[in-house]
């Protein structure tokens, strides 16, 4: 991960002697460079869910096929994020982004794990259970650079590169768990105690194109799609009250997504306010490996869905 962050941050310092030694044309001097930052507050919903089925391995014994998936965990997004945007602007047509966001909130929602274990009947719910989110942990890091190629005195349009990196961490305890298909031997009552906990990263490289237009002096309006056709995931599973100290983990890939739309207000010449809706996509799919007592025993297909609907409102100032 750190060493992914290095590499984009040289790419793009490159860029930006790149961009403004063109700037400087024949007479020798720099384009200026301006940059704005701005503070806010994003309002999250959504899920991120993971499923596992068949193919099912026995490490060096065997390997089942049938249906998928066996068993589903859907984890809520739902949260406020505290937000910090930095751009910088190199001449009238290169600009580099970046964006920290934190959450200040833990998801109301309860976690919602279902099994299916009926081979003969693969639709027929047999387990569901429900577990109370009693920490949450979210971090989201973006940058991006992006090159305006057709702009005049009220529009730009520019297409770009950039990389998001998202972590989202879950502790968790049980509620109830039953059996909606009354198989006996599956209800129980948590006890207080935790008993799952859950992290998923995304490291998402994308293109972007994008583009800005100014509807008076005071107010633009701007929008963006972003797609990335690789996107890795890592995720780690541990089940703390099993007897057999069960822990999987996933190694995932795929493909993501991101639609912005946003409106700003410039109060004064330097100082702004923003708003605006931001969706994300993510579908990954890998190999889940289960280990019992730190030992791999099991594989089993996964796969990894995560949805996040925003809204956010910020200030800002240029320098």
């Amino acid at each position: 991960m750190k060493r992914i962050i290095k590499v984009i941050a040289l790419c793009f310092a490159l860029a930006a002697i790149r961009t403004n030694t063109l700037h400087a044309g024949n007479t020798g001097k720099v384009s200026p460079i301006d940059f704005d930052i701005s503070v806010g507050s994003e309002c999250m919903s959504g899920n991120t869910t993971y499923r596992i089925g068949y193919p099912f391995t026995v490490i060096g014994v065997l390997t089942e096929q049938g249906y998928f998936p066996f068993s589903e965990l859907k984890w809520p997004l739902d949260t406020w994020l505290a937000r910090v945007d930095l751009g910088v602007n190199i001449g009238k047509s290169a600009r580099i982004n970046g964006t920290v966001k934190k959450n200040t909130t833990i998801p109301g929602r309860n976690m919602v794990d279902k099994d299916w274990l009926t081979y003969s009947d693969p639709t027929q719910l047999d387990v569901y259970s429900e577990s109370f989110i009693s920490d949450f942990s979210a971090l989201i890091l973006d940058c991006d650079f992006e090159w305006a190629f057709l702009k005049n005195k009220l529009s730009r349009v520019y297409a770009g590169i950039g990389y998001q990196y998202q972590k989202f961490s879950y502790v968790s305890y049980l509620i109830h768990q039953y059996s909606p298909s009354g198989q006996p031997g599956w209800d129980y009552y948590g006890d207080g105690r935790v008993n799952i906990t859950y992290d998923i990263s995304y490291s998402i490289p994308y293109l972007i194109l994008g583009g800005k237009h100014s509807i008076s002096k005071h107010i633009a309006v701007a929008g963006s799609i972003a797609y990335s056709p690789y996107v890795s995931a890592r995720d780690i599973d541990m089940h703390l009250l099993s007897d057999n100290q069960r822990i999987t983990k996933g190694d995932m890939d795929g493909s993501a997504y991101m639609i912005n739309v946003s409106g700003t207000y410039n109060i004064f010449s330097s100082l702004f306010i923003e708003g605006g809706v931001h969706y994300t996509k993510i579908n990954v799919d890998g190999t889940q490996t289960q280990s019992l007592y730190g030992v791999p025993v099991y594989l089993a297909a996964l796969d990894s869905k995560s949805s996040q609907t925003s809204g956010y409102l910020k200030i800002g100032y240029k320098f």
